[in-house]
């Protein structure tokens, strides 16, 4: 799917004035690209919320009004409690979650959308490559790492807290998984794959290291 920088900003400008916009913020690679590092594109609008109340149903009808509204034509729709999915046949893809009410760092606002925080971001994406084996995660926290004052330690200790499942000995194993990650998105800043590479394979050698020294 083609980005639509375009259709991105014309829904997060729709969806920032309806009754929910106070409950959702931008996350996930998008927010990263858009909003922080502008190093790579980004197909998809991931809009979490912490709000363990709220009524999904009531939201999918108000994004139902406002695809309406805004002419988008649905070709794919996922809708549960805690999660909802629309892909537009105008190329456009937007997911909404009802995240576990663990939260880092503070929301910014810029332009209306409520942005998440770094913290927050890199925890998520630590989970993310614990949990699957995809370039672009290791692309989104290899800059993030690259270009802010966060550590790896500190933001794993963050997603510890999201996920008692994490461990040192698991991460160490998703990152020696890198070189097998190879669908790398488009990227719009210079990025050397084999640098990335052997950042993540020595992360994963002093973790392994720190477990069982030799």
């Amino acid at each position: 799917m083609a980005v639509n920088y375009q259709l991105q900003d014309t829904f997060l400008s729709a969806f920032y004035t309806t009754r929910f916009a106070e409950d959702f913020y931008l996350t996930g690679g998008t927010a990263l690209a858009r909003y922080y590092f502008h190093h790579r594109e980004s197909v998809d609008l991931d809009l979490f919320t912490q709000h363990q109340t709220l009524d999904f149903a009531q939201v999918n009808q108000e994004i139902i009004l406002l695809s309406k509204h805004l002419g988008l034509t649905l070709d794919k729709q996922v809708v549960t409690g805690t999660f909802l999915q629309y892909i537009y046949k105008e190329g456009l893809k937007v997911d909404l979650v009802k995240d576990i009410p663990v939260h880092f760092g503070a929301i910014k606002i810029e332009g209306g959308v409520r942005i998440d925080s770094l913290e927050n971001i890199g925890s998520n994406k630590v989970l993310a490559i614990f949990g699957r084996t995809e370039a672009k995660d290791f692309i989104d926290l290899y800059f993030l790492l690259q270009e802010t004052e966060y550590t790896l330690d500190h933001l794993y200790t963050l997603a510890t807290k999201k996920d008692v499942g994490l461990t040192e000995f698991y991460l160490a194993y998703a990152m020696d998984k890198v070189g097998e990650a190879t669908n790398d998105p488009v990227m719009l800043r210079p990025y050397d794959r084999e640098k990335a590479i052997l950042f993540y394979k020595e992360v994963s050698k002093k973790l392994f290291l720190k477990i069982k020294p030799q």
